[in-house]
């Protein structure tokens, strides 16, 4: 669940991220229309929210929320160096960190 947290907190703030039009077009080469900007928007807040969820449902309420609180910045950090070094890269770690930190839970 710790691996999900963070996966869930990268994909939150890549939602976020690419619902601004700077990050938007550093990605994809065009700016995002308002369809899409509110949507990734409705995405990315949910996400971070389900990551609390996550961290407290492995390490209990109060070491959950400390946890939440490093993976946010962990997320963040490695946010800011794939927008730096390999934009494209975002959206398609977006996608696959969730479904590949639920690969474990699968084998115990």
């Amino acid at each position: 669940m710790i691996w999900l947290g963070l996966a869930l907190c990268f994909s939150g703030f890549a939602a976020l991220c690419l619902s601004m039009d700077t990050h938007h077009e550093q990605v994809f080469g065009t700016d995002a229309p308002d369809g899409r900007r509110l949507l990734l928007r409705l995405l990315g807040w949910p996400t971070l929210v389900i990551a609390v969820f996550a961290c407290a449902n492995a390490l209990g309420l109060s070491v959950g929320i400390a946890l939440w609180a490093g993976q946010l910045s962990i997320a963040a950090g490695i946010l800011v160096l794939l927008l730096a070094y390999r934009p494209r890269l975002v959206v398609p770690l977006a996608l696959t960190a969730p479904p590949l930190a639920l690969l474990p839970l699968l084998f115990r």
